[in-house]
């Protein structure tokens, strides 16, 4: 049943907003109703972006809430949206301007382009690099078109984009610098924000870099040139490493994605989309949850069960305090689930496999933290020093599996990281990955030499696996030299 007519406050309530709701618009005199029956994007108290229907069309609609600087990105998005459109560049009309009749809320009414495919979707559910490869070079041409007008967006990412048959169409007008228009933007300040777009992706699609790069250039109009390309490599290494660091902040805070608790005696973080139903009850009382699960470990460290919680298998793990000195060592410190957290977030970032983070929860008194846990998703697989020793040892491709060891070395090394634990029992194979676990003690260095010394023992401890199995330790060995550390 479509609720009645709703109001600023209503809008501005947070983000369990029951849709479809419909809303009055008034500017100059004219009113006008429109219904919006799905929300696509939500910031509480700053904007609400809906689809919906006005005048008989399907209309995405962006409603400015924020009560200081509404008016503002009203304005601005406007501006972005007109150069986008006086540049040739394809976005959606701008079909109304106006405001919720009640208090002059800026309200923009825009054009819903249909068909459309979201770029994020269509390029994690691509099979093949051709295909990654085919989508980047068109929105790099997108990208070109708006630098040789002297346009560009200062937050790009592959959502700012919409694919509908074969055009793209540039959204979200409000991050696009029009301080240049007209102008061709410098090559420095080119790359920079190609750099930006690239830096989204994780480093294994790194490989794709140098044709989106050719296609760039090729728009632009510029000479091959290989200092160029090595300047954007440098960009996208930069532009990384910052949006790495304002990630990890976020993780630890409310937002969009994550839903966020602190009191006295605790402090929690969850996957927003996970915050609901049984994951509730477990995370206000785990250890009644692990108690009533499957054990996969009992250790003097640290517990760990499996549990089905929202119709989905989870794993549960819980870092004991061992004793009352153990317990002063640790609370001033941040806690093991506090570090798993954190490193599994990093490890998404760089695109190593590891179970999905889910939440984490730390009992505290004030200040000073105790017993931690931390919830992931479970990896139905087999541990890669159990499947090496097993009876199907003979149809496992060990060299397969190397070279994918090799891969993550190289992610690790790249990015500074080293594990701090490589037994062949951290390594799940599932499918055609290989994960990595027990990721608390992961760390990140901040010199060559001391990153160089702790990999080497990472990678020493991974061969002490395979002193029994010479052959197979020969395989690994391979793929560690390879990566020159």
């Amino acid at each position: 049943m479509m609720q009645l007519i709703v109001n600023t406050q209503y809008l501005r309530s947070g983000r369990n907003l029951e849709v479809p709701f419909r809303i009055l618009l008034g500017s100059d005199g004219s009113t006008a109703e429109l219904v919006c029956n799905q929300i696509l994007r939500m910031i509480p108290g700053k904007r609400l972006v809906c689809a919906g229907e006005w005048d008989e069309k399907p209309v995405a609609v962006k409603i400015f809430l924020s009560s200081v600087r509404a008016r503002q990105h009203s304005d601005r998005e406007i501006t972005g949206i007109n150069a986008l459109k006086n540049a040739g560049i394809k976005t959606p009309a701008l079909l109304l301007q106006s405001n919720l009749q009640q208090d002059n809320t800026p309200v923009l009414v825009f054009q819903r382009v249909m068909p459309a495919l979201n770029p994020h979707e269509v390029f994690d559910m691509a099979e093949t690099d051709e295909k990654r490869s085919e989508l980047l070079k068109r929105i790099a041409v997108v990208i070109a078109e708006q630098h040789e007008t002297g346009l560009k967006q200062k937050d790009l990412h592959l959502g700012n984009f919409l694919i509908s048959d074969n055009d793209i169409y540039t959204i979200d007008g409000d991050t696009v610098d029009t301080g240049q228009t007209g102008t061709p933007l410098p090559k420095a300040m080119s790359l920079n924000n190609l750099g930006l777009f690239l830096a989204q992706l994780n480093p294994n699609f790194d490989h794709l870099f140098s044709a989106v790069f050719q296609a760039y250039t090729a728009k632009r109009s510029w000479p091959p040139d290989s200092s160029l390309f090595n300047q954007l490599l440098k960009e996208v290494k930069s532009q990384r490493k910052n949006r790495s660091k304002k990630y990890l902040h976020k993780i630890f805070r409310e937002c969009t994605s994550f839903v966020c608790y602190k009191s006295w005696s605790s402090y929690m973080v969850c996957n927003r989309n996970s915050y609901y139903g049984e994951m509730k009850k477990l995370l206000s009382d785990p250890d009644s949850a692990i108690g009533s699960s499957r054990l996969l470990k009992d250790g003097n460290s640290s517990t760990v069960a499996l549990a089905e919680v929202n119709g989905k298998l989870l794993v549960i793990k819980r870092y004991n305090i061992k004793n009352f000195g153990h317990a002063l060592k640790r609370c001033p410190r941040n806690t093991r689930a506090w570090s798993s957290w954190r490193n599994a977030h990093r490890l998404e970032l760089l695109g190593i496999p590891t179970p999905k983070p889910i939440a984490f929860l730390e009992k505290r008194w004030g200040p000073f933290r105790s017993t931690s846990y931390c919830i992931s998703e479970y990896i139905d697989g087999t541990d890669l020093y159990r499947l090496i020793t097993s009876d199907r040892s003979k149809e496992i491709n060990i060299e397969a599996l190397s070279i994918k060891f090799g891969e993550m070395l190289k992610l690790l090394a790249d990015a500074n990281m080293s594990h701090g634990d490589f037994k062949a029992t951290n390594f799940i194979v599932a499918g055609e990955k290989l994960y990595i676990i027990d990721i608390e003690g992961m760390r990140e260095h901040s010199c060559r030499w001391g990153l160089r010394k702790s990999l080497k023992r990472d990678c020493r401890r991974f061969t002490k696996n395979w002193k029994d199995m010479p052959e197979v330790a020969r395989i690994f060995q391979d793929q560690i030299r390879k990566i020159k550390l």
